[in-house]
């Protein structure tokens, strides 16, 4: 029989103050990054859309082991992608505020875009937790040796990742409206109503991965149109036309309907900019 038991190691506060998240004040708890080549912050802090309730997201770059603090609050675990990309994982407290600490060799980001950077990738296929690193390098705010997170910046904004990631958004749509007009066909509206939603967030995604915006986190999505007007899909009409859901006196299929219209306009709106990505 299943009967876990839960063990409190360190209770989070009722009140929560952010902590000194500069570089000086890091290194107080980890003084082992003074070794590393270089340190950001990323993640939903560095996005600016970070709370108080949010973790601290650090990425270190180091070919060398570094020393990490060893305390009742942390865990430390290996991690790998099927790529071969290697990194080392910390996760604990500091200053009661938790923290996820990612040591990553050097030449990580030049070996997951390795072929994006020699040829014209026609769809994406790199791994989910690798996409996201590379969208966690573009915003980085650096703590220790800028020019390094610049060269990052440089290799992504080089590379054909963004293009061959908004191609693989655009065959997503195509088959999520095709979803929607099967389901509308045999009559199943509630699940067509699903499908149109699901189509309508990711030819938003894809609307905002054309723009630079490659963020992957789908609770994002409101916020990275609010930060990226020059997607062409406006967060007021996100909202009334998707997040509102079905209109006063609307059925089931006339709201998947209604948006699977609206995701193929958007699509039509982006046809040229998808093939110019090619």
């Amino acid at each position: 029989m299943f009967n876990p038991t839960v063990q409190v190691i360190a209770a989070q506060p009722k009140v929560l103050t952010p902590p000194d998240i500069s570089f000086e004040a890091i290194l107080k708890h980890f003084p082992g990054l003074a070794e590393a080549e270089a340190v950001c912050m990323t993640g939903s802090i560095a996005a600016g859309w970070g709370n108080a309730f949010s973790d601290i997201d650090l990425y270190a770059f180091s070919d060398k082991e570094l020393v990490l603090p060893i305390d009742e609050t942390m865990e430390t675990w290996p991690g790998a992608d099927s790529s071969g990309v290697r990194w080392h994982n910390w996760m604990g407290v500091y200053d009661n505020a938790r923290v996820d600490l990612k040591v990553w060799p050097t030449s990580t980001l030049t070996t997951a875009l390795e072929p994006y950077l020699a040829t014209e990738v026609e769809f994406c296929s790199m791994g989910d937790f690798l996409q996201d690193f590379v969208y966690r390098l573009d915003v980085a705010m650096p703590l220790k040796n800028e020019e390094f997170f610049g060269r990052m910046k440089e290799l992504i904004a080089g590379s054909s990742y963004p293009r061959a990631r908004a191609r693989r958004l655009k065959a997503d749509v195509e088959n999520r409206l095709t979803d929607v007009a099967g389901q509308l066909d045999a009559g199943d509206d509630k699940t067509a109503r699903v499908s149109a939603a699901l189509a309508a967030a990711t030819i938003a995604d894809a609307a905002l991965v054309l723009s630079g915006e490659l963020c992957r986190r789908e609770k994002w999505l409101v916020r990275r149109l609010e930060k990226t007007p020059q997607c062409g899909i406006t967060v007021d009409d996100y909202v009334t036309q998707i997040l509102d859901g079905a209109r006063p006196g609307e059925s089931d299929a006339a709201t998947a309907l209604r948006m699977a219209r609206w995701t193929q306009a958007h699509l039509v709106r982006l046809e040229d900019a998808f093939l110019s990505a090619s």
